[in-house]
Formats: C-alpha cells, sequence, structure tokens
C-alpha cells in the first residue's frame, strides 16, 4: 500500500467517526425541576469455566524400552492390516508395562479378526484394569462396544464332576473346576478336560443361536489293572504270584505292573513266566507243558538175566563174566556174539559205549 492510498483510507476513518459522533443526539442539560438519571449498574462478569484437569499422558509419553518398541511396531502392523501380528505386538507391551490401555488396543485387533470373545474380554479387563488411566467417557465406550459384539458369541456354562481339574477350550486354558461360564465364538468348539488319575475328556461342542449352553463333563478314574487269561492244554494248577488261581483255565482281572505266573501238573514240567499287565490290557496266555524226563536208569539199560551194565561196572563185569580163565559161567544171553568166548563180552561192551 503506497502512501496516497494509506492518506485516503485514515481520511475515510476519520470522516466516518466524525460523521457517526455527529449524527448523536447531544445531552439535554438537566434543569432544576427535572432531577438526573443515575447511571445504570455495569452488568457483572459472567463465572468463568474451570479448566478442565490434565489428561494422563499418552501412550507414547508413558512407555519406554521394549514396551514402547512393541507398542510402535503394533501400531505400524494395524495400520497395515496385519491385526494378527498387532496383537501379538499389542499384547508384549502390555506384559512389559501393564499400562491397561493397551488392552484397547489389543480388542480393536481381535475384533478385525473376527475373534469377538477375545475382543470382549480384553475390553472387559480394560475397564476393571483401567484405574485413573482412563476416563469415564472410555468405559462407556468399551461397555458400548461389548454390547455390539455379544450377539456374536455364546456363553459355555462347562461343569465337570471332580474339583481342581483343567478346563480346555479351543486349547486355551480356562481355569481349573469349578469355573465360570466362558464366552465364545460362534461355530465348532472343542471342550478338553483333565485331572490326575483320570481318564481325560474332550468333546465338541457346536455353538450357534443359544446365548448360553451347558456343557457337562463326567471324568472316570483310572483303574490301573488289565485281564489275563491263561489257558493250558494239560489238567494243571494255575498259580498267580504264589497263590493258587485256578486249573486248567482261568481269567481274571490284575493290578498293573509284574506278576509270577507258575504253571504245574503231574509228570509235566513245570512252567514260570513273569507277566507284566498294563492299564485296560486283555492277554491270552496260552500254554503247552512238557513231559518231565524220564528219572533213574532207563528201561533199555536192563538185558536178559536181570542183569545190569552201567559205565561204572563195565570192567568188573567184564572180568566177572570171564572168571579167572576167560570162561564164562553165568546165564547165556540173546545178543549174538555172546558165549563163553571173551570177544562177544568185549563186543558187547563196545556196543554199550
Amino acid at each position: 500500500m503506497n502512501a496516497r492510498t494509506i492518506a485516503a483510507t485514515l481520511a475515510l476513518s476519520l470522516l466516518a467517526s466524525s460523521s457517526a459522533f455527529a449524527q448523536a443526539p447531544a445531552a439535554k442539560p438537566a434543569g432544576k425541576g427535572t432531577p438526573a438519571k443515575p447511571a445504570a449498574p455495569a452488568a457483572p462478569e459472567p463465572p468463568k469455566a474451570p479448566e478442565p484437569p490434565p489428561g494422563p499422558p499418552s501412550l507414547a509419553e508413558t512407555l519406554s524400552g521394549d514396551a514402547k518398541a512393541d507398542y510402535e511396531s503394533g501400531k505400524l502392523l494395524f495400520a497395515d492390516g496385519d491385526s494378527a501380528g498387532a496383537a501379538i505386538k499389542f499384547q508384549g507391551a502390555y506384559e512389559k508395562s501393564k499400562d491397561p490401555r493397551l488392552l484397547w488396543n489389543l480388542a480393536a485387533a481381535e475384533k478385525n479378526l473376527r475373534h469377538y470373545s477375545r475382543a470382549i474380554a480384553q475390553l472387559r479387563k480394560y475397564v476393571a484394569e483401567g484405574g485413573d488411566k482412563i476416563t469415564d467417557q472410555d468405559r462407556a465406550d468399551a461397555q458400548d462396544l461389548i454390547k455390539v459384539m455379544e450377539p456374536f458369541t455364546a456363553k459355555l456354562k462347562i461343569t465337570v464332576n471332580e474339583p481342581g481339574a483343567e478346563v480346555y477350550v479351543d486349547e486355551e486354558p480356562i481355569g481349573t473346576t469349578p469355573v465360570e461360564p466362558v464366552v465364545v465364538d460362534l461355530g465348532a468348539r472343542k471342550v478338553r478336560v483333565r485331572k490326575a488319575e483320570f481318564e481325560e475328556v474332550t468333546k465338541e461342542i457346536p455353538v450357534g443361536g443359544a446365548a448360553e449352553l451347558p456343557v457337562d463333563v463326567q471324568l472316570v478314574k483310572i483303574v490301573h489293572e488289565g485281564r489275563i487269561n491263561v489257558r493250558v492244554k494239560q489238567d494243571a494248577t494255575i498259580a498267580i504270584d504264589g497263590k493258587v488261581v485256578g486249573a486248567g483255565t482261568w481269567s481274571g482281572a490284575l493290578p498293573s505292573g509284574g506278576h509270577l505266573l507258575r504253571v504245574t501238573a503231574p509228570k509235566m514240567q513245570p512252567y514260570q513266566s513273569e507277566v507284566y499287565v498294563q492299564d485296560k490290557e486283555n492277554r491270552d496266555i496260552n500254554i503247552t507243558l512238557e513231559p518231565e524226563p524220564t528219572k533213574g536208569v532207563p528201561a533199555w539199560v536192563w538185558i536178559g538175566g536181570g542183569a545190569l551194565l552201567v559205565a561204572g561196572v563195565t570192567t568188573a563185569a567184564v572180568v566177572g563174566f570171564a572168571g579167572a580163565e576167560g570162561s564164562y559161567e553165568g546165564p547165556r544171553g540173546n545178543l549174538t556174539g555172546v558165549g563163553n568166548s571173551p570177544g562177544g563180552v568185549a563186543e558187547l561192551s563196545r556196543l554199550f559205549w
């Protein structure tokens, strides 16, 4: 703007002021009979609104170290559409810092993955742990989101006949019995319950439109025993661990572990073996006993005339048979070559050996 323009502008301003001032009516002087009007009281100034208290510092200001690194990585992954990776990073940041505001981020990632039950669980935890780090409006927003997602979930009311049993839903631990109803997504869900010394139970539960589904689980105690069936061809006596239990055949349950099985019968070699029984085993044991070896001197050793030849007396027999002059005075045998000549006795001795 040049000097001329500035001068013109100032002149217009002064003219407008003079004109306005001229148009204003002049105040009449107060006469003697007319009292002057009192001045109007000044309007009171409106009270100033109180300044809102300062809010909590942001996550970026609060977090540090590995927690902040996980948080920043989670934000990048979430913005890039990788909600699964973002959930992992937000979970890591929460575990390192325990800042409840990270649970909101984690719930947002789970919601994008359509894991509505997990998102609801994180939001409820967010409200419970928020404390002075979240506002009343934050809590109200969380409750509103829970109401929106609840129709896409159902509650499983799991009851187990044994306390202290471990409960898993889709392989995630829920707790030990008794357990509170657990919120799950729609679809097929797997419930697994286990306890030491009890048989494990697994159930497939179809979750549809019902808001709550009862799931009853009956645990059965493990019996540590098996069953064996002993069969012997002969009429034999069967003993288990030194106790006679049957004859010929026997079937029965035994505690799991090793047991001594013994089978005996007259004139038969005894059978003895250790049998290891496993839980719920059902085993057949078939046994054939062998005859005992013949005791004493075999019958073929005896020869005609009642004479007995054994290894220890062969030489004496030869001398006795031959006599002092080499003649045989005893009864005649019925074997070829046996007679009065010593050669026959020598032949018999050779054949014997």
